[in-house]
């Protein structure tokens, strides 16, 4: 459940009511990082601090603050840049600040820890592609699953904007697309480069 939630959120999450193109980037962070380190069962397992929880609580605020701000005014700003790219500053910059608060065994079990939650989505990151070795053909198949999934939030967004979608509708669909983007790119795999992958997910967290 947990990891069909998450998947979901990344939507919600990285989704603007605008459509979603070229000007959008693959990263090693698909989503909000102080989301997942918010999740009780992350923090005992990293040791967390409790200040280290209270900055990113303060975090995790400030960039739903920030995002939903953005989200109701999304015309293009001063700056030219498009909604989507606002947008994905914003959180950019927001994992920057949380990533840093941790130590650098905290950093490497957190990625270990993202791996396992988002599992075969995490074929977006561009280390990770690297990391397990994909081909040329393989790395364009999962960007074309990737821009073909922010367009599906996209239109899922808007559908939400003008009343047609409740929000408990939005977060099934979009988890219960996630997950099947996920199988899609798991497919993608061979059997060595899945037991590559697995080998970036560590041990399993504990269940909560």
């Amino acid at each position: 459940m947990l990891k069909k939630t998450l998947l979901a959120i990344i939507g919600l999450a990285l989704a603007v009511s605008a459509p979603l193109h070229a000007t959008t980037r693959a990263t090693d962070y698909p989503g909000s990082v102080t989301l997942l380190m918010e999740i009780p069962g992350v923090q005992s397992d990293l040791g967390l601090s409790p200040a280290q929880i209270t900055q990113i609580n303060s975090l995790r605020r400030d960039l739903k603050s920030r995002s939903q701000a953005l989200l109701k005014s999304p015309a293009v700003g001063s700056t030219g840049l498009t909604p989507d790219q606002r947008l994905f500053a914003l959180i950019d910059g927001n994992n920057a600040r949380a990533l840093a608060l941790l130590t650098p065994p905290q950093f490497a079990r957190f990625s270990e820890i993202q791996n396992q939650i988002l599992s075969y989505s995490m074929l977006i990151s561009p280390q990770i592609q690297k990391q397990i070795r994909l081909t040329y053909r393989q790395r364009a198949s999962v960007e074309a699953l990737r821009v073909r999934g922010l367009e599906f939030v996209s239109e899922i967004n808007r559908s939400y904007g003008s009343g047609a979608v409740s929000h408990k509708n939005r977060v099934d669909i979009l988890r219960d697309y996630r997950m099947r983007q996920a199988e899609e790119m798991k497919a993608l795999l061979t059997p060595a480069q899945r037991n590559a992958f697995a080998a970036l997910c560590g041990k399993p967290l504990p269940k909560s």
